[in-house]
């Protein structure tokens, strides 16, 4: 792996969660290998939606959540902002896709990745000049 990846939500969910032991190795795994070959870029939108997850369904301590973004916070974070919300409503149109997918790859194009690690969208698909990759194929 070299390049930029954007990580979505679930990507960084998976890391943290239990629930899914093969999941949160495979995620992992991948973080490890791209070490130094990579870099991995998130969202204030992946940031709030996980820790919606962390605390809400999971229920995390919320100290430990802030931690655990103090720490994300060492990737590249783009700020959702008004531009890239209007470029999210162009993908949605476009491509047909849910506000907050388009809004990802709105986000990941805006940092210039060349994929966006999620299990969301289509494998293998290009939208938005951003081509989609399961971590789980």
């Amino acid at each position: 792996m070299t390049g930029k990846y954007f990580l979505d939500t679930n990507f960084l969910i998976y890391c943290f969660s239990r629930d899914e032991p093969e999941k949160q190795q495979r995620c992992l795994s991948l973080l490890d290998e791209a070490q130094g070959n990579a870099a991995f870029i998130i969202s204030t939108q992946v940031l709030k939606e996980f820790t919606a997850v962390m605390v809400g369904k999971f229920k995390q301590p919320p100290l430990e959540v802030k931690a655990i973004i103090d720490d994300l916070a060492l990737f590249e974070v783009v700020t959702i902002d008004v531009p890239l919300i209007k470029n999210a409503i162009d993908i949605h149109l476009l491509h047909q896709l849910s506000f907050w997918d388009s809004l990802i790859l709105s986000a990941a194009k805006s940092a210039h990745c060349h994929t966006v690690l999620t299990e969301d969208l289509q494998h293998g698909a290009e939208l938005a000049g951003v081509r989609i990759q399961s971590p789980f194929l």
